[in-house]
């Protein structure tokens, strides 16, 4: 079987959950025995691949001229739409009114696309139900949730306390920017007196250095690697991704299953990922935050968060699932 990944052409150097997603996919497809091309090519010849699986519609217009050429060809497609409507859920005034627009008019693109592939790959059941509201689509669907590498249970602690002389502090893993929220994050840890650790790419510089105005005592990692970030994961009492929206977040899955207590954004998909073992916060109520951190800073780290992830969410599941699918369309 050989499937061609379409994907934007920045997904490495501009690294981001759905560049994280194609590559773990991909990755446990081919444990699998699967042949997986990746390209970003609209024009690519497809005549070798068996079907064609298309990733994002938030940068759409790469997605859609990725769609038209499958069409072209005739092949299976499927997509897993990675979809929010983020205008929605962001800070009010954060979008002007070209850019909403612009985002109006990607809608159509959207659509011509969710209405015509073979099938759906939500991660969610209620991202399905946001596309259906919006888009009213009848497209077959099948929920791929997203995965998590098993080797995130096995980090050791240790490693990070002897080099940092420090443990039990919020974690946020993410890119800093306005949509992750550090900056509520770091008020209320400066508020609480509790450490609070950084690790990411900088996104947003000014907003950055708002952060870290805000809160002087917050430590900040950029490059880290697999095994670091295993190590700073074990070590935190709580991760904390208060985000406008998660769906659910790929740093929430990696925590969890390290032990973490999460507490989480209830915006997004979040809750059906996570249902009763993370705390879930208000992203625009700095009080709502402030409350979360607070229980699940003053309760015992819950083991059972991470064999729940363990059981459902690992990388080689998602994967046998996806093959499914696969199997099922060219059957």
């Amino acid at each position: 079987m050989k499937i061609l990944f379409y994907v934007r052409e920045d997904y490495l150097k501009n690294l981001a959950g759905d560049s994280i997603q194609m590559l773990k996919t991909k990755e446990y497809l081919e444990k699998l025995g699967i042949d997986i091309t990746v390209s970003s090519n609209p024009n690519e010849d497809l005549e070798q691949y068996d079907l064609i699986h298309l990733y994002n519609t938030i940068r759409v217009q790469d997605t859609y001229s990725f769609f038209i050429n499958a069409h072209r060809y005739k092949k299976k497609v499927v997509i897993s739409p990675i979809y929010w409507n983020y205008i929605d859920y962001t800070p009010k005034g954060k979008y002007n009114d070209l850019e909403q627009i612009y985002w109006k008019e990607g809608d159509r693109l959207r659509e011509k696309v969710l209405k015509n592939v073979d099938r759906i790959l939500p991660s969610a059941e209620i991202e399905m139900k946001k596309i259906k509201e919006i888009f009213n689509v009848q497209t077959d669907y099948t929920i791929i949730p997203n995965g998590v590498d098993e080797e995130f249970a096995k980090g050791d602690g240790e490693l990070f306390i002897k080099e940092h002389k420090m443990n039990d502090f919020i974690l946020c893993v993410g890119r800093v920017c306005p949509h992750k929220n550090q900056l509520s994050l770091a008020e209320v840890a400066k508020k609480m007196q509790l450490p609070l650790v950084l690790v990411g790419p900088v996104n947003d510089l000014q907003y950055f250095h708002k952060c870290i105005k805000t809160n002087s005592n917050i430590i900040y990692l950029s490059k880290i690697n697999h095994l670091q970030l295993a190590s700073i994961y074990k070590a935190a009492r709580i991760h904390a991704l208060v985000s406008w929206y998660e769906i659910p977040g790929l740093a929430n899955l990696e925590a969890a299953l390290a032990g973490c207590n999460i507490v989480t954004t209830e915006e997004g998909s979040t809750k059906e990922y996570f249902i009763d073992y993370a705390k879930y916060v208000d992203p625009k109520n700095i009080v709502s935050i402030e409350d979360r951190i607070n229980e699940a800073w003053n309760q015992e780290k819950n083991h059972q968060i991470s064999e729940y992830i363990k059981a459902n969410y690992l990388w080689d599941i998602v994967a046998e699932k996806l093959l499914k699918v696969y199997k099922e369309l060219l059957e």
